[in-house]
């Protein structure tokens, strides 16, 4: 059992590919519409979607899990080196080299080749064994990510007002167009952003990236030439197709920014959550559909966005931005929806006033995290009952990716110092308790299970208090296993 949980570890290591390119444009505010329910949360049933010949199983067993191990398609995720070394023309240009030079870039390039790998091997089923001609994909999902920190950066530098004025008159020059000239394809923008923003406000330095935003807007002016460079070697009918896509790509992208830029956030006007919920579901989802579809029209496989296996991804998504809300709810107020803000002003008014009371002291620090499942659990257990109910409907593989990337992630609910943390469990329980009164002792008990295996240091004293198969089943099930199964877990746990 020691050998297969090894194994099993490693293998996840490469399987959370899956998850890299998603991921990165779940960035983009993916969200999806749930209603808010008055004590069990619950989730509308949906057709789990298939990625496998065999199908995910609410009950466990452990000769399951080996069949899906071993599975072919699975097996896929050992040919990784190899698309590595084909890329290696790419990720050693000097272009390259220099915005590797970036602090933060390297772990972003790294993400979407990642991704790339799990769309071309396990989706697209491309051969491990010779380059494919979907690179204009990875080049356009980094310069998406790359585009949207910077019109965050520059909004946050420059201050709303600004941003408003620039694109009161006409906004239309800030659209990416595609440009036909006889058999050669080629986008464009219809105005130059240094031209129009202060010089003073070009040279500021974006915060993540370390780097002034006039440096940040010419490597996105090399994105767009290498795009067009890639988009004059294919033949007109691939460049036409692959060029509207990823105009439709970007455009989507600025769409979500002028929402932003144009709503109003101040403490008297949050949205409800259904609205925050649909209008980011309809947005990523297009946006994600026209990448996937890229990919597709550059591998010369455009039929397999009939796939059943599309909505999978988009269920992957909506996950992990539930988690990314939960993460960035300080940094979101005030400067765009949150699902965790919406939860508890619409839903929580004590946990809202205690947040709006607090947040100028909670920004997060590396050696102090904010206590915010301490004093909002009821709104933070409802985000997380929303992306548990989804995961559920995944099959196994979806569920080992969503499993794992949760997981590495590491997601701050609370402060890791507050309580020793061989008793963090016990205590963070009995604090929560009379908070949650909508909610039964087995969901609270649950609650506190879930928090406290997504923080590294609790999760190993928690380990060492269960078996293998419970241990193996936290990590890799935890949003499988039910209430029930959780607060027997946590009884067992207490009473050591």
């Amino acid at each position: 059992m020691q050998r297969l949980h090894l194994h099993f570890s490693i293998a996840l290591q490469i399987l959370h590919l899956g998850v890299a390119e998603v991921n990165c444009i779940a960035y983009f505010n993916t969200k999806y519409y749930m209603p808010f329910p008055q004590n069990q949360l619950t989730v509308s049933a949906q057709t789990p979607v298939s990625l496998h010949a065999f199908s995910g199983s609410d009950k466990f067993t452990w000769t399951a899990e080996l069949r899906h191990f071993l599975s072919p398609k699975f097996l896929k995720i050992l040919w990784w080196p190899l698309f590595r070394y084909h890329q290696r023309w790419f990720t050693h240009s000097p272009f390259m080299i220099s915005c590797r030079q970036i602090p933060a870039f390297d772990k972003l390039w790294d993400t979407i080749k990642k991704g790339a790998f799990a769309y071309n091997s396990l989706f697209l089923k491309l051969s491990p064994f010779h380059r494919h001609s979907t690179d204009l994909a990875d080049i356009t999902t980094v310069a998406l990510f790359f585009g949207d920190e910077f019109i965050d950066g520059l909004a946050e530098a420059a201050g709303k007002p600004f941003i408003q004025r620039l694109l009161e008159d006409d906004n239309q020059p800030f659209y990416l167009r595609k440009k036909v000239c006889g058999n050669k394809v080629s986008l464009h923008y219809g105005l130059k952003l240094d031209q129009l923003a202060p010089p003073e406000m070009l040279h500021q330095l974006n915060e993540k990236y370390g780097i002034s935003y006039q440096k940040f807007y010419e490597l996105l002016q090399h994105f767009l030439y290498l795009m067009n460079e890639f988009l004059g070697k294919s033949n007109f009918e691939k460049a036409d197709k692959a060029a509207d896509k990823i105009a439709d790509s970007c455009n989507t992208c600025f769409a979500s920014f002028l929402h932003d830029i144009h709503s109003c956030y101040d403490h008297g006007h949050l949205h409800s959550e259904a609205s925050v919920l649909h209008f980011h579901e309809s947005k990523t989802a297009y946006m994600q559909e026209k990448l996937l579809g890229l990919r597709c029209v550059l591998a010369d496989k455009e039929q397999a966005m009939f796939s059943i296996q599309i909505p999978g991804w988009l269920d992957i998504m909506r996950v992990v931005q539930i988690y990314d809300d939960i993460q960035d709810m300080i940094i979101d107020d005030g400067l765009q929806d949150n699902l965790v803000l919406s939860t508890a002003y619409h839903y929580f008014p004590d946990e809202w006033e205690w947040f709006c009371g607090h947040k100028n002291t909670l920004k997060p620090q590396s050696e102090q995290y904010p206590l915010l499942s301490l004093y909002m659990p009821c709104s933070l257990q409802h985000c997380m009952q929303l992306a548990a109910d989804k995961i559920k409907t995944m099959n196994w593989e979806q569920q080992k990716i969503m499993h794992y990337l949760l997981i590495k992630e590491e997601y701050v609910v609370y402060r890791e110092n507050l309580f020793p943390k061989d008793d963090l469990l016990f205590n963070f329980y009995w604090h929560i308790k009379n908070k949650m009164e909508h909610l039964s002792t087995e969901s609270i008990k649950s609650f506190s299970i879930d928090t406290c295996i997504l923080l590294k240091e609790t999760r190993r004293e928690l380990m060492k208090s269960v078996g293998f198969s419970t241990t193996y089943r936290l990590r890799y099930n935890l949003f499988n296993l039910s209430h029930q199964e959780k607060a027997l877990i946590f009884d067992r746990i207490i009473a050591k």
